[in-house]
């Protein structure tokens, strides 16, 4: 029974000796005096640290170890296991309790301890501008897991040996503190200012010499007054008007007037007052060498007319037709698109008709090749626009496609035509049924006028099979009336004759028989048109011109297409001198007879005897060259003088065959 009480005694001693483990002291039991408690291990000699203070019982403070248990030496990593003190039985006397061995003492260190940095100001330290305070080694405790066998460490649980290590803040004493500079004080605005006290100066003048100009050389004497000559302009009073020229073009509206040289729309001819210079003495008078003269302001005179002259054959084209050559047909995408860009400048109908005209002149091209090996096909305007090569059919719905599109009324006309393949009947021959080769455009122009025009004529002309088109501008074939143009077109469509007087129509018959005197004089296409000289004004009208007549003389004669036809307004420049060509009684005798002119017509008297031989041609030439010279403005003198002396070159005309 002892020995089982002896035996719990020895586990409750065992746990009272754990417990005081916890807290650093040695556990109490009582002991026989059999037993003792085991000695400590002696120490080793560890050099005195001088971080760590010395407290007065003499005890280390280290702070390795977990919670206040102090750092004992470790035996393979595991703790001597405390004392165990076997409890007696109760009749036993009672047990002393052994306190634990006290420490060695602790030896002086021969070294002297080192000594502290000094301390720094407390204005040095940086302060951080929140709510956390200066980081120490000692302020920052962390705790340690439950699952521990240590205790948290606690502010309560610091020793003074610790509080002693502390670096502390000095206690914030405001009477301690600098006192603050003085409070600058603003001035006083209302201060009176201190009066300014004069002070006499000495002024630095410096001293210049003027230097005096050269005197300037005298003027010479005026010039006595001119004298009056016979050629100085005779003074006319100030309401008097100076005589008016001849009436021009420029006065029927061709070209308009400065708003500041017209009174009430008429010309301001008026003379200024003369310049008075204070002495009431005319200015000196202007020579008459440098006066300009009318005349040779009529040689220069302004070459664009009127838009809205009612005579297409003098009316000026020159700006639509340089508009047309600008689109080629290479670059056209769209027939709504040339047709919209090649109208859109022009306001009048009739400009819009001549831009489409001479537009096909410039791009589209007759096909020969077809025409001549009798294999046409149809065609449309978009395979026209295409392809650039068309026949007459194709001119026509290319046309008139363009001018639905630009707004104008334009129809495409078929019937015959008297072209290239036309021969005029002999005397006596059937007159053929009514038949269709050609096509050709109605279009309405400005008044509302339906104008009959060729394109395909106006383009050019062919030679022949095998020859290539020749692509000449041909512009008669829209500025001629719609009568002129019957004499070589008759529609199959009766109403689209559109003739502007005399008969609504003509018959087959009389169209292809024509004039009864048999086949006309031969003109070189292009060269009269271009000298403004009218195809059907030509005398003798007929090719064969007989030698035998009851009249000596013949007269050959020809006019200008208009009587107001201008060659410089609305030709090429002045006019050419014109010839005939003879080749005298026997044939052999070649010369020229001058053509008289009074402006508008041309004609000349020459015996038929001096004209030549049977089959001989008898021609009209246009003088274009004297040496090296054009021959426009030469004259009957210039022609007289230069005939027989210099070189001339020749263009054709006219022509007749001698019967």
């Amino acid at each position: 029974m002892s020995e089982e009480a002896s035996q719990v005694q020895s586990i409750q001693a065992r746990i009272a000796a754990l417990n005081l483990g916890q807290v650093g002291r040695a556990p109490i039991t009582p002991t026989s005096s059999s037993l003792r408690a085991p000695s400590k291990p002696s120490y080793d000699q560890r050099r005195n640290s001088a971080n760590i203070p010395v407290v007065q019982d003499r005890q280390l403070v280290l702070t390795n170890g977990i919670g206040n248990e102090p750092n004992a030496p470790q035996r393979g990593g595991v703790l001597p296991p405390p004392a165990i003190t076997r409890a007696s039985n109760s009749n036993s006397p009672s047990t002393k309790l052994i306190a634990p061995p006290r420490l060695p003492p602790r030896r002086p260190s021969a070294q002297p301890s080192p000594a502290l940095p000094p301390r720094r100001p407390s204005d040095q330290i940086s302060r951080r501008g929140s709510n956390e305070s200066i980081s120490s080694a000692i302020s920052t405790i962390s705790t340690i897991s439950a699952l521990s066998t240590g205790t948290a460490r606690t502010p309560c649980s610091r020793t003074s040996s610790v509080d002693a290590g502390r670096v502390l803040f000095p206690v914030y004493d405001p009477s301690t503190l600098p006192p603050l500079p003085p409070k600058r004080l603003q001035p006083d605005k209302k201060a009176a200012r201190i009066p300014l006290k004069s002070a006499k100066s000495t002024p630095i003048v410096v001293t210049t010499e003027l230097i005096t100009p050269p005197s300037t050389p005298p003027l010479p004497p005026r010039l006595p007054l001119r004298k009056p000559s016979s050629n100085t302009i005779r003074n006319l009073p100030q309401d008097e008007a100076p005589p008016m020229p001849a009436r021009s073009a420029l006065s029927f509206g061709m070209n308009k007037a400065n708003a500041s040289n017209t009174i009430n729309g008429a010309l301001n001819t008026r003379t200024p007052s003369p310049i008075t210079n204070g002495t009431n003495q005319a200015p000196p008078p202007v020579p008459l060498a440098s006066r300009p003269e009318y005349s040779k302001n009529q040689a220069t005179e302004f070459t664009k007319t009127s838009s809205a002259s009612p005579c297409l054959k003098c009316r000026d084209f020159s700006f639509p037709d340089a508009h047309a050559a600008k689109f080629p047909r290479q670059c056209v995408p769209s027939l709504d698109w040339l047709a919209t860009h090649l109208t859109a400048p022009f306001p009048s109908r009739t400009d819009k008709a001549r831009t489409i005209f001479t537009w096909l002149h410039h791009n589209i091209s007759y096909d020969v090749v077809a025409f001549f090996n009798n294999a046409v096909q149809p065609s449309t305007p978009a395979s026209t626009l295409s392809t650039g090569l068309a026949v007459c059919e194709g001119y026509a719905g290319l046309f008139t496609a363009l001018a639905s599109k630009a707004g104008l009324e334009s129809l495409v006309v078929g019937g015959h035509g008297k072209g290239f393949s036309f021969a005029f009947l002999p005397p006596n021959a059937p007159i053929p049924s009514e038949y269709s080769t050609h096509a050709w455009n109605a279009v309405k122009i400005d008044a509302d006028e339906w104008k009959l025009i060729d394109c395909c004529w106006g383009a050019g002309n062919v030679s022949g099979k095998g020859q290539p088109y020749n692509k000449a501008f041909c512009p008669r074939h829209f500025t001629m009336d719609n009568n002129e143009f019957g004499l070589r077109h008759f529609p199959s469509n009766k109403s689209h004759f559109f003739r502007t007087h005399g008969r609504a129509r003509i018959p087959w018959e009389e169209y292809i028989v024509g004039d009864r005197g048999g086949e006309l004089l031969r003109i070189y296409s292009g060269a009269a048109e271009k000298e403004g000289i009218s195809e059907t004004a030509f005398h003798p009208k007929y090719l064969n011109l007989p030698l035998s007549d009851r009249s000596p003389l013949a007269r050959f004669q020809f006019s200008k297409v208009c009587p107001h036809w201008h060659p410089v307004r609305n030709g090429q420049g002045k006019p050419y001198e014109f010839v005939l060509a003879v080749h005298g009684p026997d044939g052999k005798d070649d010369d020229f007879v001058l053509f008289e002119t009074d402006g508008n017509i041309w004609w000349v008297d020459v015996e038929r005897r001096v004209l030549g031989t049977r089959g001989q041609t008898v021609s009209v030439f246009a003088v274009t060259t004297v040496g090296d010279a054009s021959g426009r403005g030469l004259g009957g003198d210039g022609y007289r003088r230069a005939n027989g002396r210099q070189g001339m070159g020749f263009q054709g005309i006219a022509a007749w065959v001698l019967v």
